[in-house]
C-alpha cells in the first residue's frame, strides 16, 4: 500500500464555490473508475458515468479514483476523487450532469 493518506485538493469552481483541501486516512488501494450507482442532491438516482475534471470548463477529463477510506463518523468507506476541479458526474438515463469536489459513499455488502 502506498501513503497512509489520500489527500484531495480541488481549485474553486463549478465542483466547490471556494474550493478545498481534505486529506483521508487510506484503508485500501486506489483504482480507477468510471461509473457507480448514487443518488444526487436533487433526488436523481441510478447508475452515473463519472470523471476527474481539469479545468472550469469540464473539457479536461481524465479517470476518476476510487479508494477506500477510514471516515470517523462511518467506518470504512468509498472516497471518490480526481481531478484539480473534482469530478463530473452524467447520468446514465437522463444525461443530467452534477459537478462535484469528491464523494464519500458507503461500501456496499
Amino acid at each position: 500500500m502506498s501513503a497512509s493518506f489520500v489527500s484531495v485538493e480541488v481549485e474553486p469552481g463549478p465542483g466547490c464555490d471556494d474550493g478545498l483541501s481534505l486529506r483521508f486516512k487510506r484503508a485500501g488501494e486506489e483504482r480507477a473508475i468510471a461509473s457507480l450507482r448514487y443518488e444526487s442532491e436533487r433526488g436523481t438516482g441510478g447508475a452515473w458515468s463519472v470523471c476527474a475534471v481539469g479545468d472550469a470548463a469540464g473539457a479536461v477529463r481524465s479517470e476518476a479514483r476510487a479508494v477506500q477510506v477510514d471516515d470517523s463518523s462511518e467506518g470504512i468507506v468509498w472516497l471518490v476523487y480526481g481531478g484539480r476541479y473534482g469530478l463530473m458526474l452524467t447520468h446514465d438515463a437522463s444525461g443530467e450532469v452534477e459537478r462535484v469536489p469528491y464523494l464519500v459513499l458507503a461500501r456496499v455488502a
